[in-house]
């Protein structure tokens, strides 16, 4: 027996049933495909609707009746809590601007910078005068920390605002429902 396939070794019959079979189960991939299209837009849908009702219907509701928490009969708790995002552009000229800010504002120990020497300057590497390019990096969970801090939003005094904050760092702050189950 060859380990090769051979289609003179099929029958038009066998070519025939293979056919549809494969013909029913493309069917059958493209059906749940659809079926997968439409759970995800469903999803898509239900998570809009949710993180609508949670980050504003809710905890404008509580505010307006100056709530903060609220047990319920059940014993499950619902209150509304402040969640915090942070990121920094990935751009060249928006994270040197952050950095730049970071360290006149007692966040030097955030920046993570890398001295670059280009090949072609190796000898001169011994020299004073060795050009190189800086390459910084920041951690957006430790940034976001110290931004809370220097808000005031830690407890220690506030020493900038919102409005301090520099060209190509997305801060916002956004407030949320959570339900806690007993």
């Amino acid at each position: 027996m060859s380990d090769s396939y051979e289609l003179d070794d099929v029958t038009v019959e066998q070519t025939a049933t293979l056919m549809a079979q494969i013909k029913e189960h493309v069917t059958k991939l493209r059906a749940l495909q659809w079926e997968m299209l439409q759970a995800e837009e469903a999803l898509r849908k239900a998570t809009d609707a949710y993180n609508n009702y949670s980050r504003t219907v809710m905890p404008d509701l509580f505010k307006m009746n100056g709530l903060d928490l609220l047990q319920m009969d059940d014993g499950s708790i619902v209150r509304v809590v402040t969640k915090t995002n942070c990121s920094i552009n990935k751009n060249d000229a928006d994270r040197d601007n952050v950095a730049k800010w970071l360290r006149e504002h007692n966040g030097a120990e955030l920046v993570k910078a890398e001295c670059i020497v280009p090949v072609s300057q190796e000898d001169k590497m011994r020299a004073a005068g060795v050009i190189f390019e800086e390459k910084t990096t920041m951690n957006t969970n430790a940034v976001k920390a110290f931004l809370l801090d220097q808000l005031g939003q830690k407890g220690s005094p506030a020493t900038i605002t919102k409005e301090d904050l520099p060209k190509g760092l997305n801060f916002f702050q956004f407030d949320e429902m959570e339900v806690i189950v007993k």
